[in-house]
């Protein structure tokens, strides 16, 4: 009995320590994406290198966040980005100018991390593929 209850002790610490509570996204992969500022959208399709891709994709899957959070997504300010992946959605991005984010497969806000800097990334890649309009 006392060597099932250390057994499960360690087990419960294990998963504490480990990071049962993850704060990451969960992994993408893309061909191309739509990326939007307010309220246009723009199709990345034949519109930016595949360089240009991978860079976001990747920001993307380095994204952590601090936790849930009550401030809401300035929509106004706000870049949306949706990956598509053979065709298919394979994860969408809203975030703000002060890094509050929500993601398609989560029905709440976040706040990013400060070192990431994806927003910024993507309003360079949004005005050059606006410029392309």
């Amino acid at each position: 009995m006392r060597k099932l209850l250390f057994m499960s002790i360690i087990l419960i610490v294990f998963f504490i320590v480990s990071g049962c509570n993850n704060n990451s996204v969960k992994q993408i992969k893309a061909d191309y994406f739509d990326i939007g500022f307010g309220q246009s959208l723009y199709e990345g399709y034949n519109k930016v290198g595949k360089e240009t891709v991978q860079s976001l994709v990747k920001a993307y899957n380095q994204i952590e966040y601090s936790g849930q959070t009550n401030q809401e997504v300035n929509y106004e300010k706000a870049i949306t980005i949706t990956f598509i992946c053979n065709d298919q959605v394979s994860g969408t991005l809203v975030i703000d100018d002060k890094g509050i984010f929500h993601l398609s497969d989560s029905a709440e806000n976040y706040q990013i991390e400060s070192n990431n800097d994806i927003y910024e990334q993507a309003i360079e890649i949004y005005n050059d593929v606006k410029k392309q309009y």
